[in-house]
């Protein structure tokens, strides 16, 4: 079941599923005992969990592994629910893929698809130079694109399941080829250009688990941020293919500039059309994602404050597909 769907449940319920295991702790009770302290989660919703009078083999399993099928047994503590795990199992390998796509913890596409439409897209930018330079990235640079193809959009935000820095990428650029077909004014290419690589930087950001789902921020991430480190991972790209001063600026800035303003992490605000229109995609992309998310935890009509949003949120009651 997901995990966001226990608060539908009463204490006593029994849970039973593959899921994500984190911050993993072995402490000591009050009688003595060890006891194995961690978070739970899913894509829907992270939950505290317990493990009383946890074995040797138990701790290993929590030390070594990343998902685990648990057996669990559903508390409350002042209203926020609360696991206590009975038994713990090693999924067989052949469920893991199955169960990050169950979990909602990789990309709802298929990764193949989502790179085919990347690639027809870079194929479809018609300045040389730019389209040189976007094939040497994603195309022809096996190590980079694959790492891209399966790396999450964030740790927590916003994408954060595996293949979601890839589908992230892809809703900004189909959106901003669609916003070019319908105003002339817009330099199509470099505005195409400066989605696909306006994130690059989170490749070497966000570190992975064995999984590959991101549980924090690599040493480079930590000094530098993905604005920062996409710059430089730019820089000799545009070097190689000899692209043109003027536009390797233009690009430059755009992954400077995406974020808005400085508060949220850009040391410079949109200074032309293009550059502004990829920080409002890119936030467009976000928040859909980010309300996608959090309202599927409620039920129709009920509210509820996000952290992530930091707002109160409400699920309407009507059908969203009329």
């Amino acid at each position: 079941m997901k995990l966001g769907e226990l608060v539908k449940n009463p204490k006593g319920f029994k849970v039973t599923g593959i899921y994500r295991v984190s911050r993993f702790e072995v402490k000591t009770a009050r009688n003595g005992k060890a006891y194995g302290d961690c978070l739970v989660s899913d894509y829907s919703f992270e939950v505290p969990a317990k493990y009383w009078d946890i074995p040797a083999e138990g701790v290993a399993l929590f030390q070594q592994q990343g998902i685990l099928r648990l057996e669990a047994t559903l508390d409350y503590f002042k209203d926020s629910p609360q696991l206590t795990i009975d038994n713990v199992y090693l999924p067989q390998p052949e469920e893991i893929d199955q169960s990050l796509q169950e979990l909602g913890m990789m990309a709802p596409r298929s990764l193949e698809d989502m790179v085919n439409e990347l690639t027809d897209i870079i194929a479809q930018v018609s300045h040389e130079g730019l389209r040189a330079l976007l094939v040497a990235m994603f195309i022809e640079d096996k190590s980079f694109s694959e790492r891209f193809k399966r790396h999450p959009g964030a740790v927590k935000n916003h994408h954060a399941y595996i293949g979601g820095l890839l589908e992230h990428t892809l809703e900004l650029t189909v959106g901003a080829i669609d916003h070019c077909n319908r105003n002339n004014k817009i330099n199509k290419d470099i505005l195409v250009a400066a989605a696909l690589v306006h994130d690059i930087g989170k490749v070497q950001e966000i570190e992975l688990d064995a999984f590959g789902m991101g549980i924090g921020f690599t040493r480079e991430g930590k000094l530098l941020r993905h604005i920062s480190l996409g710059i430089e991972m730019l820089e000799p790209f545009c070097r190689a293919v000899g692209l043109e001063k003027e536009i390797a600026l233009m690009l430059k800035h755009c992954i400077l500039s995406h974020h808005g303003q400085a508060e949220w992490g850009s040391p410079v605000e949109p200074m032309f059309l293009e550059a502004e229109l990829l920080h409002y995609l890119d936030n467009l992309s976000a928040k859909t994602e980010q309300f996608s998310r959090e309202t599927e935890r409620l039920e129709p009509g009920a509210f509820n404050r996000s952290p992530t949003l930091r707002r109160e949120i409400y699920r309407p009651s009507i059908d969203p597909t009329l």
